[in-house]
């Protein structure tokens, strides 16, 4: 008479059956004998999408020390199941190191700007590099995915200064062009200031002469006899009483003496003295 035992196979899962201590077969999911003389349920495997960390120490190709953490999500393959159970005592520390193995082939290929430039290229040539290993042991690689890309401290901060006086340089290139733009404009707008004040002195003189020279012209038409000399000099009396309103009405100013006398003398002594200028104390 035959003793019998009954197991059960959850979803998901594949039993490992054997008879004798020998591989009989792969159970699926549901209720199922077995006879306890002869056989057993060596055990189940769980047929989930699974996951593990790798963090792994390796250099790149500028010999900057990083430190790359990645995690496989992988899964056993129904039809390999037998692969799986057999040939992996720890199937998570296993794949990591297989996982570990190739990152190390990897990233001395890229300098440390480029780690972070390739993550994409990087993931995919350590997923097809994993799942063509792992297949002969009953695994697929279903995504590796660099979670974390950490340099050494020395190397992140030389990274952080680099950025900084590269900054700084364009600040100082900025600040540079904006003083320069101060520069020029001030000296454009000099430049344009003397020129009106120029344009502006030749036109008070052009009036002044035109304004002398209609005076004279007009003296000697009204008031026959009167020579030229007579008009100017009484023109710059005219001028001469102004200028000494204008030094009486005014607190501060510069006083020109001219020489005392008639107006020939006046105009004489204003065309041939050199004027003093004197501030008043």
């Amino acid at each position: 008479m035959n003793c019998c035992c009954f197991y059960c196979i959850s979803t998901a899962q594949v039993g490992i059956v054997e008879s004798l201590g020998k591989f009989e077969e792969l159970a699926d999911p549901g209720f199922h004998c077995l006879n306890p003389l002869s056989g057993a349920l060596a055990g189940r495997l769980s047929l989930r999408l699974q996951a593990c960390n790798a963090k792994v120490d390796s250099k790149t190709s500028d010999n900057a020390t990083v430190v790359v953490t990645v995690s496989i999500h992988y899964k056993v393959l129904p039809d390999r199941a037998q692969d799986a159970f057999y040939k992996f005592s720890n199937i998570s520390e296993q794949v990591g190191a297989f996982a570990s193995n190739v990152i190390r082939g990897q990233v001395p290929k890229y300098s440390l700007d480029q780690i972070f430039v390739v993550r994409d290229e990087m993931q995919k040539a350590i997923k097809g590099e994993l799942d063509e290993q792992l297949k002969q042991y009953g695994f697929q690689i279903m995504a590796t995915l660099i979670t974390d890309i950490d340099p050494a401290d020395n190397v992140k901060q030389a990274m952080s200064n680099i950025r900084t006086n590269a900054l700084l340089r364009m600040a100082a290139v900025y600040e540079g062009e904006v003083e320069k733009i101060k520069i020029v404009k001030s000296a454009e707008a000099e430049s344009e200031a003397k020129r009106l004040s120029g344009v502006g002195l030749a036109e008070q003189r052009k009036a002044a002469i035109n304004g002398l020279q209609s005076s004279v012209t007009n003296f000697r038409e009204n008031c026959k006899g009167m020579q030229s000399r007579d008009v100017m000099a009484l023109l710059m009396m005219n001028q001469y009483f102004d200028a000494l309103k204008d030094i009486a009405t005014h607190g501060k100013g510069n006083v020109v003496f001219l020489p005392g006398g008639g107006s020939s003398d006046v105009m004489e002594g204003t065309l041939a003295a050199r004027a003093g200028e004197y501030r008043k104390k």
